[in-house]
């Protein structure tokens, strides 16, 4: 779906508690952009790098204060040639671009039930939010 949308520079704000599943989603989107190997989780590295058809650039905030973001380099990275997901997006505040997808996670009734709440903000990731229910409605 990114690759047909243009996803250079796009954008996912991941948020939710612990355990919701933001890590296994962008192992799933890594999957998407042709990204092989293992997609681990960046909290103590703060952003882990993979080369795929489109770069895929991870980023966690859960330990950083909005003071640290920038010696964090975030809009080198906003403005690269890849996607960018961030975990903890929360944490972000300001430094994350106005446009960009969000995804909010949350438990569900089950242990392994999650819900997504997925909005928009831009015409491009509209665009991709657009395509995404497309592909849901239809599965």
């Amino acid at each position: 779906m990114f690759l047909r949308l243009g996803a250079p520079g796009a954008v996912v704000a991941l948020c939710g508690p612990l355990g919701a599943g933001k890590t296994c989603f962008v192992q799933g989107l890594a999957g998407g952009l042709g990204v092989s190997g293992a997609v681990r989780s960046p909290t103590f590295v703060l952003v882990h790098e993979y080369p795929g058809a489109v770069p895929l650039y991870h980023v966690d905030l859960y330990r950083l204060t909005p003071g640290d973001l920038d010696a964090l380099g975030l809009e080198e990275l906003f403005d690269g040639p890849g996607v960018t997901a961030v975990e903890w997006a929360g944490h972000a505040g300001s430094a994350l671009p106005a446009e960009h997808l969000r995804i909010e996670m949350a438990y569900g009734q089950g242990d392994d039930d999650r819900v997504l709440r997925i909005t928009a903000r831009g015409v491009r990731h509209g665009r991709v939010l657009e395509e995404f229910t497309r592909c849901v409605s239809s599965a």
